[in-house]
């Protein structure tokens, strides 16, 4: 599949079209971005190949892919009309702000759901998300690679040799006035009577070297999702089938009380994720743990170690301790006291 979409060619030489098939398949974008909507899926541009002289210049191309119902929305025609404001017209949902600063209070919101149902969180979030500042190279090289290794390890002979991590200034076009994710943390099922919870991230956080999230990545830890990397400012919110028979989906409240960890929604999660994660066994699951007073969770390069009970606001930071002994133990201390003592650790910390 890779070699019928890149055709010989580096991911800098495709169009922008093929670029953001590219990036879906990579992993580095999602099909339901607004910037996912230009992009053709990767058996519709290996199909086009097949069809009598496929369309060659950029006109022709969207005109084709239009023409068989294909959504296509550029960057430039995002921009001309944007996303409803928050005040328009609809019933009013609540949902939270949590800032990637933690010393920056979490905080309430509310938005109008639209009349004709869907989620209009993604697109009403995006500009949020938008920064002309120039991306670095390096930053880009390095957040891509595992997961082209990991598209590269499950495709076609000849991939690896043909697709490149794409350049910081074509990720940067592609994200153009922002781009939101919306990642479920609790998943809509029959159980909870259709309802699901999600984070609404900058899709590109980490290749703009945003700052980690910690209180985000710790809801995700609650709700049975561990081992994730979250950069930047999120959202929560969440959306329940809509009433009526009309079908489809509707934005509905979401409150602040809800960020606690044994919050309703959130301990279904756990039980539902974990269960999830228990029959696809194997794989990639990487090995985690939660003791009560605080859970671990690694990945590839790194294990996080997250401790429940932290002080917060001004001024936290000169509250807690942290010491690594010779690089082979753990100690976490708040206001003094030890909440968290781990005297042998599997392997010496690299980098303390």
């Amino acid at each position: 599949m890779l070699d019928d979409l890149l055709q010989g060619r580096d991911l800098d030489s495709l169009t922008d079209d093929e670029k953001m098939a590219v990036l879906v398949k990579a992993g580095l974008m999602t099909s339901d971005s607004p910037a996912a909507a230009a992009a053709p899926a990767p058996q519709q541009v290996a199909a086009a190949a097949d069809d009598e002289d496929p369309p060659r210049t950029e006109a022709e191309r969207l005109a084709y892919l239009r023409s068989r119902g294909v959504e296509v929305e550029l960057a430039e025609e995002r921009q001309s009309h944007p996303p409803p404001a928050a005040g328009g017209a609809g019933r009013a949902f609540t949902f939270v702000r949590i800032p990637a600063e933690p010393t920056v209070a979490v905080s309430l919101e509310s938005a109008a759901a639209p009349s004709g149902g869907g989620d209009v969180l993604p697109g009403l979030l995006a500009p949020r998300f938008a920064d002309d500042g120039v991306m670095d190279d390096a930053t880009v090289a390095r957040e891509t690679a595992g997961r082209l290794r990991n598209m590269v390890a499950g495709g076609a002979p000849g991939a690896a040799e043909a697709l490149r991590a794409p350049s910081a200034e074509t990720v940067q076009k592609l994200a153009a006035g922002g781009a939101c994710e919306a990642y479920p943390l609790a998943q809509p099922s029959a159980a909870n009577g259709w309802v699901g919870v999600r984070l609404y991230i900058d899709e590109v956080g980490a290749l703009r070297s945003r700052p980690r999230n910690a209180r985000a990545e710790a809801l995700a830890l609650a709700a049975g999702l561990s081992g994730l990397a979250i950069h930047g400012d999120v959202y929560v919110s969440r959306c329940a089938r809509r009433e009526g028979g009309g079908g489809g989906e509707a934005n509905v409240d979401f409150g602040l009380e809800e960020l606690a960890p044994d919050s309703a929604w959130a301990a279904a999660a756990r039980r539902e994720n974990g269960a999830a994660a228990a029959a696809h066994g194997g794989g990639d699951h990487f090995a985690g743990g939660d003791s009560g007073s605080y859970a671990w969770s690694q990945t590839e390069e790194e294990v996080e170690v997250c401790v429940r009970g932290a002080p917060s606001g001004r001024g936290a930071a000169k509250r807690v301790g942290v010491a690594y002994g010779r690089g082979r133990s753990l100690r976490v201390c708040f206001d003094g006291k030890v909440a968290v003592e781990l005297p042998e650790l599997f392997d010496a910390v690299a980098s303390p």
